[in-house]
């Protein structure tokens, strides 16, 4: 007897890390781009408020798309990260996984846990480099014991 939850676990697993990837660079997204327009001055009150919600320069802002990302950052980059990678254990290369939780700590580190914006755009060059570097690492290789496509004159069989 066969059940159908053989066939049907790696679309789950599939589109599941889809989906984790997915909100996990939204939300990494959004927490970059916050804190690149507030440093970058997005307007002349964007910038202040961006500014008071960076650390050690005074308050968050309270108004706004801006302000909101910025007051949330924290706890939506930490989700994201955690997003980004459980979908890299999903993958066909689960070792990646440590690597993108070190990238995600240091986009963390780096938006959230230092004043200096030279270090917070050089943290989020890094990380996000990271994450697309392994990105593709994972989606070009073939998972271990996969056949490339093709057969070797010796490979086949003699019928």
């Amino acid at each position: 007897m066969t059940t159908g939850t053989r066939r049907g676990a790696p679309a789950v697993r599939r589109h599941g890390r889809s989906l984790a990837a997915a909100a996990g660079a939204a939300g990494s997204l959004a927490c970059g781009a916050s804190m690149l327009l507030a440093a970058a001055g997005a307007g002349a009150s964007a910038a202040a408020a961006g500014m008071a919600a960076m650390p050690g320069t005074g308050g968050v802002p309270r108004h706004g798309l801006l302000g909101v990302l910025l007051r949330i950052g924290p706890g939506l980059l930490i989700a994201s990260v955690l997003l980004i990678t459980a979908a890299f254990a999903l993958s066909r290369r689960p070792r990646a996984t440590v690597p993108a939780l070190l990238a995600g700590a240091l986009l963390y580190g780096g938006m959230y846990a230092q004043p200096s914006l030279t270090l917070m755009y050089a943290s989020i060059t890094v990380g996000y480099t990271a994450w697309a570097a392994l990105y593709l690492w994972v989606r070009h290789k073939p998972a271990p014991g996969r056949d490339r496509g093709h057969r070797s004159p010796t490979s086949g069989s003699t019928r």
